[in-house]
């Protein structure tokens, strides 16, 4: 057994799940524990790494690609894993980074993206460059991930015929349609699977990043949520296996109409408990260094 799973059913897994059996485990039972060994001297136990082992050889047994990024960056960890268990002293982790503050003119962009981003939900007839959806999607690909499943998935409509089908009635001339899912099979197979909630907070982080990428190109971005009925019809549509499950999406177009700036309320007023905070002050952001970030 690696994981739950035999031999025999992991040789006959689809690819995909495969996949993301291998990402899990490496994250639990490899990636956890190593960090601790090499920063706080813990020593590793007789099993570690092994399970892991077993699932890649059926990758490689399979004859699967061990060039892609994530299955390079699991045989980086399998690598330092083994190094550990022969007693090598490892420093620090090769690759590895603490994070670093931006300076002043990069945390200016980064407010003014944050801060800035709105709703739009007209559009006029310009056609969105296909690079550009590859960079959002590119962004939702690099969100967190419970347990590094990924489970995430995406359907990108384009075509006016199939946007038309599936409109919202508030928006106007949307050029595109990325329609966000989970792939529900990941959490089928973590031993102890984290809470249902869990996948549509993964997707939200995701679809968040694009929002932030799509205004970054200068895109006008509205994110909203399909009818139950949309929602079956998409599964129709798509003829989506049950284990496909829609929950939200993202509309895209070069923004035909200017809205106000965004504004919010104070921090301070949603703050329901700061237990220990060090300095004994919540003044809205005026304790910070340097000035505060105002909402502009």
């Amino acid at each position: 057994m690696a994981g739950r799973f035999t031999k025999d059913e992991m040789m006959q897994m689809d690819p995909t799940f495969l996949r993301m059996h291998l990402r899990e485990r490496v994250h639990h039972t490899i990636e956890h524990q190593l960090y601790s060994i090499i920063h706080q001297g813990r020593r590793p136990g007789p099993a570690f790494g092994g399970v892991v082992r077993e699932i890649f050889d059926v990758w490689q047994a399979r004859g699967l690609p061990t060039d892609l990024p994530d299955i390079k960056w699991m045989r980086t960890l399998m690598e330092l894993a083994e190094r550990v268990k022969r007693g090598e002293q490892i420093e620090a982790v090769p690759g590895g980074y603490l994070p670093e503050p931006l300076n002043p003119q990069d945390m200016q962009a980064w407010e003014k993206l944050l801060l800035g981003r709105r709703s739009y939900r007209h559009w006029d007839d310009r056609p969105v460059p296909s690079w550009m959806v590859e960079k959002i999607l590119e962004a939702g690909m690099w969100a967190a991930s419970g347990c590094n499943l990924q489970i995430w998935r995406f359907i990108v409509i384009e075509d006016p015929e199939v946007l038309r089908k599936f409109a919202n009635l508030e928006f106007e001339v949307e050029k595109v349609k990325i329609v966000c899912c989970v792939d529900t099979r990941g959490y089928d197979q973590v031993q102890y699977p984290p809470p249902k909630k869990n996948q549509l907070l993964d997707v939200g982080a995701a679809l968040q990043n694009m929002a932030l990428m799509a205004h970054a190109q200068g895109l006008g971005g509205c994110w909203s949520t399909f009818s139950q009925q949309q929602i079956d019809g998409i599964h129709r549509h798509f003829q989506l296996p049950g284990y496909i499950e829609v929950v939200t999406y993202l509309s895209l177009g070069w923004a035909a109409e200017k809205v106000l700036p965004p504004q919010r309320m104070s921090y301070s007023e949603a703050i329901l408990a700061w237990v220990g905070k060090a300095d004994g002050n919540c003044a809205g952001g005026k304790d910070r260094p340097g000035d505060a970030m105002m909402v502009r």
